[in-house]
């Protein structure tokens, strides 16, 4: 599942995520935020990072967006993760390590996002 297509479809996006089109545009730069700035020291294992990190095209989640969409969709409908992993084609422990490294990522966010509510950081 990517956002890119889902984004077309204003209902779907609403009905996994919880978020409009708008809510989830707008949510999404502190999210970028938070994920660059643990990503630029840690591996997603929560390994200190040796060298620097490219993104990869190859990444089962390769942009930001289909990072939220996998967490914010995750939390909302609590799927088994075996479920979750087959809708974003990974495996079950690939999912499962998304899902916490993602999930400390959302929770920093929200927190920004409950004191600044227009996504500045």
């Amino acid at each position: 599942m990517k956002y890119d297509k889902i984004r077309k479809n204003p209902k779907q996006l609403l009905s996994l995520t919880g978020f409009n089109l708008s809510e989830f545009e707008a949510f999404l730069p502190t999210f970028k935020y938070h994920w660059e700035e643990y990503h630029s020291h840690f591996t997603l294992k929560g390994q200190p990072r040796i060298r620097v990190s490219y993104g990869r095209k190859s990444s089962q989640l390769p942009c930001i967006t289909d990072k939220l969409l996998f967490i914010l969709s995750y939390m909302k409908n609590n799927p088994l993760q075996d479920y979750h992993a087959t809708l974003f084609d990974m495996t079950q422990p690939q999912c499962n390590q998304w899902i916490h490294r993602l999930s400390d990522i959302l929770d920093k966010t929200l927190k920004r996002w409950v004191n600044y509510p227009t996504g500045i950081i």
